[in-house]
């Protein structure tokens, strides 16, 4: 009686029946025979599955339009008999094996609608590398909707070598969820990283150009003539809290283009006007990250746009007192500092002293001694051929004259500075600081 037993409804009653077999003694020969033919009903359907998923693929390459169509609505049954097929395999825990099988064929789902958009050979060699028995699990899990099993595929992607597993490492570090880029920089510690990887790295370090960026998104819902305002945010100030770990795993990769790209975003903070930002005040978390990668590399290429930052108008203007040590900073004070490490000159030799604030940042005492270190440093860089960049033209499209921000730019030759032995004399004016 139980061969006879419906498919439809040996859905329904699957469970049922191996409960039961637990409770009523007897009834276990008819769990037997029920999986015996659900195991024969599922394999009958695969067979039929597979040869229309052979026919559909067949035709999908016609060049008819109305075949290409109908072996769409072919291959489409196809996969919906291979689903039914495996809801109707029976035995022991069905509904939790199955449902865990099915959250993992969505996650393969996930990962062939990326991975389809490649170019045709770095699709196919990302599908036979994918589809390896030790690499479909780890897989599987990096594209999984919960952000745990993702950040739980990045330490056995980290162990596999190649262009596949960079690519999808690539993805779990621009991940918006910080269980997965953490884990996935934790990860990436000890492995040697990709361009991408760098750069994706770079940008959590210092964001991009500007703090909020892209803090929250928006949608619209019109319900009943009536706009509901929707707003998906993201913590971006823990994200930038996150920045120092992503500015320790640059500094350990130590990577040589980085030099470049610190130049390139030193480049986009002097051409367009109210990008720097992250270097207004010794207190924004990007900016310290900046510093600290900036200090390390020290590209020279990149006094040409400091020169820049520190020619412009004074805003943000601060001045306290702190420890009973007066304390001055404005929007030009980072960059100032960035250039006398620049120059080879230590910080003390013009006026900079290192404050106890936010973590020791090197400020002036006086807006004084930092008008007298300006000028010095226009000098400085006047007398080697290097003058401010100019910022892009309002109404322009292209920068203006002066150089990219490339490792090695046509035109910008900085030659070799000599790091000065002795403490170089400035004179402080006294009086108020003619504006």
């Amino acid at each position: 009686m139980a061969r006879r037993i419906a498919s439809s409804r040996f859905k329904s009653l699957a469970v049922a029946a191996i409960v039961a077999a637990a409770l009523l003694p007897g009834i276990g020969a008819y769990q037997i025979q029920a999986q015996t033919a659900a195991t024969a009903g599922s394999a009958a359907i695969s067979v039929r599955a597979s040869a229309l998923l052979a026919k559909g693929l067949k035709d999908l390459s016609s060049e008819r339009y109305a075949v290409r169509q109908r072996a769409t609505k072919i291959i489409q049954t196809a996969l919906g008999m291979q689903l039914q097929a495996i809801v109707n395999a029976g035995g022991p825990e069905q509904a939790t094996r199955l449902i865990k099988l099915l959250d993992f064929n969505i996650n393969l789902d996930r990962w062939t609608m990326a991975v389809i958009k490649l170019p045709r050979e770095q699709r196919l060699a990302m599908f036979n590398w994918g589809i390896k028995p030790a690499v479909l699990p780890l897989v599987g899990a990096a594209f999984a909707r919960r952000a745990n099993v993702r950040a739980s595929s990045a330490a056995g992607l980290a162990k596999l070598t190649g262009s596949n597993s960079n690519w999808i490492l690539e993805r779990l570090l621009g991940d918006q969820r910080r269980v997965v880029y953490l884990s996935t920089m934790a990860a990436l510690w000890n492995r040697k990283p990709s361009a991408k990887m760098v750069q994706i790295v770079f940008h959590r370090a210092v964001g991009n150009t500007t703090m909020y960026s892209g803090a929250t998104t928006r949608q619209v819902v019109h319900f009943n003539g009536q706009p509901i305002y929707i707003m998906h945010f993201v913590n971006y100030w823990q994200q930038a809290q996150d920045g120092q770990y992503a500015a320790e795993l640059l500094e350990h990769w130590h990577p040589a283009h980085l030099k470049s790209m610190l130049v390139n975003f030193t480049e986009k903070m002097a051409r367009r006007s109210g990008a720097n930002d992250i270097l207004q005040n010794p207190s924004m978390l990007q900016g310290r990250n900046f510093i600290a990668l900036f200090s390390q590399y020290k590209p020279l290429l990149a006094a040409p746009y400091l020169l820049n930052l520190i020619s412009r108008p004074q805003t943000n203007q601060i001045n306290f007192v702190f420890n009973g040590q007066s304390v001055h900073w404005d929007n030009r004070t980072i960059p100032l500092y960035l250039l006398v490490l620049l120059s080879g000159h230590k910080p003390q030799h013009y006026h900079f002293f290192k404050s106890a604030l936010y973590g020791g940042s090197w400020l002036f005492n006086t807006q004084a001694q930092e008008e007298t270190t300006i000028k010095a440093m226009l000098k400085f860089w006047k007398q080697r051929g290097i003058t401010p960049v100019p910022p892009i033209q309002p109404g322009a499209s292209k920068p203006a004259v002066g150089p990219p921000g490339v490792i090695h730019p046509p035109g910008l030759v900085i030659p070799p500075i000599a790091i000065p032995a002795a403490r170089m004399p400035l004179r402080i004016q006294s009086g108020p600081v003619k504006k």
